[in-house]
């Protein structure tokens, strides 16, 4: 049956394209990378590009200690640098990996390969939260990283197709709704097997899905638990608008009131181990700082660990320490001896620098 399928459809009898593209290795080796993590600020590395195409460039930047909400890694990204040569309209697209080196060169942590577009220099990068710590002090040798970078690139304009025939098959394939089932299945309450309760309003939902998107719901559901064997899952610390959307964000990826209830969200987040919703409501947080809330945004990244977030409101408040400390959020957390230290120390150093 599948020998003939194409030929039920398509007079071809086969063709080929072929797609020139250059590429870039890099090796970037980093000294002294304590120092580097101790101090928390992102490095940048310096331009490079491939042998055969200097018109393209590109540069690294890393992040030693990691993402918004995820502890203990860090992070590297590939950047096409404002060097480059090229048309303002044209699209790169690179396949890109990222791998450690020990100390005799030899390649010890690779990331997964990811294809990406670049149209724009030093907007659009690539890159991922990159290894655990106890994985990363492995692979450090003098107390130096080395990270090589390998970028298999195209502006896809150089496109050679050789056809044997014409093809008249005109077959197009429809896209992928699977997040619009999938909501339609929470929405229409259809195979439920499992209840979330909050301030007895319930919220029937499906174990596999809760699995597939929480590790924290995946281990519930994998062991003897009572929620498991119960098939109810009591959540007494949430209301039901911020559990009703944070199952909105599970089962569509998508989050319609995040600005509403980015706060209740970020617990939620947190608890359930929901690191890309973690990272939106850091990001909303972040863009409604003002000096009224600072305080309790720095309390609140504080315990939910979402350290860039806590660095960013930190900033913040050195920047306006009289204006913050006067507001009734600093009074709530003049309690919270270790924030207050934290805070007096960074405007002692910004203090310290301005007087050098």
């Amino acid at each position: 049956m599948s020998s003939n399928l194409c030929g039920s459809f398509c007079k071809s009898s086969g063709c080929k394209t072929k797609i020139h593209y250059d590429i870039a290795s890099y090796v970037w080796t980093i000294e002294d990378f304590d120092f580097h993590e101790a101090k928390g600020e992102p490095l940048v590395s310096p331009v490079f590009s491939s042998v055969t195409n200097n018109q393209v460039k590109w540069y690294l930047k890393l992040k030693p200690n990691g993402e918004i909400g995820v502890k203990d890694s860090m992070s590297v990204y590939l950047y096409l640098s404002k060097q480059s040569g090229i048309e303002s309209n044209k699209k790169i697209f690179a396949k890109i990996v990222f791998y450690i080196l020990n100390s005799e060169g030899k390649e010890t942590f690779k990331q997964p390969i990811r294809i990406m577009e670049f149209a724009e220099p030093q907007k659009n990068n690539c890159g991922l939260p990159f290894m655990k710590r106890d994985t990363k002090y492995q692979l450090l040798w003098n107390n130096s990283m080395a990270i090589r970078c390998e970028v298999k690139f195209s502006d896809m304009n150089d496109i050679l197709a050789e056809d044997n025939h014409k093809c008249d098959c005109n077959i197009e394939v429809p896209e992928c709704n699977i997040s619009e089932k999938l909501a339609s299945l929470f929405e229409n309450q259809e195979f439920t097997d499992v209840v979330l309760s909050v301030n007895g309003n319930d919220f029937p939902t499906h174990k596999l899905v809760l699995a597939a998107r929480s590790p924290v719901f995946h281990a519930m559901f994998k062991h003897n638990t009572i929620e498991n064997e119960l098939n109810r899952v009591n959540i007494e610390d949430s209301n039901e608008q911020v559990v009703g959307e944070m199952l909105k964000y599970i089962y569509t990826g998508e989050c319609p009131n995040l600005k509403k209830f980015a706060r209740g969200l970020l617990a939620a987040a947190d608890k359930y181990d929901l690191y890309q919703l973690k990272t939106m409501c850091a990001k909303t947080l972040f863009e409604e700082l003002s000096v009224e809330n600072a305080a309790s945004f720095l309390a609140l990244a504080d315990m939910h660990g979402v350290k860039e977030l806590k660095n960013k409101v930190i900033k913040f408040i050195v920047s306006n320490p009289i204006e913050v400390m006067g507001t009734e959020g600093w009074k709530n957390i003049r309690s919270s001896f270790e924030l207050i230290d934290e805070v007096c120390l960074a405007i002692a150093k910004q203090s310290k620098q301005t007087t050098n």
